[in-house]
């Protein structure tokens, strides 16, 4: 993804709502343990990209990370939330034309 496809995932969390998104992240919890491992996963990719979201102004490094994590929270815990609590945490992405796995899908 481009750091313009991350400041367009950050405006389409913004248009979701705050209560919505985080009514469904808290749906989605994780140990403390397993938040963890997901968080050091989440951020471990961003690695190769974190010159990149750095070298545009318009990018928020902290912002791509955080709607990432949000939508990979969706992803690993999607079969304990309600398909409208998923695409709130997934909606962003899946309007910039990430490969996002179906609600009903096994996250096995």
């Amino acid at each position: 993804m481009t750091p313009a496809d991350f400041i367009e995932v950050s405006d389409g969390a913004r248009t979701t709502g705050t209560a919505v998104r985080t009514a469904a992240r808290n749906a989605a919890k994780l140990s403390a343990a397993d938040r963890s491992a997901l968080d050091k996963r989440v951020r471990d990719a961003f690695v190769p990209m974190h010159e990149q979201l750095q070298a545009d102004p318009s990018a928020d490094l902290h912002d791509a990370i955080m709607d990432t994590m949000t939508a990979a929270l969706g992803v690993v815990q999607r079969t304990k939330l309600s398909e409208e609590q998923y695409e709130a945490l997934v909606r962003p992405f899946l309007a910039v034309g990430a490969d996002v796995p179906a609600w009903a899908s096994d996250p096995s």
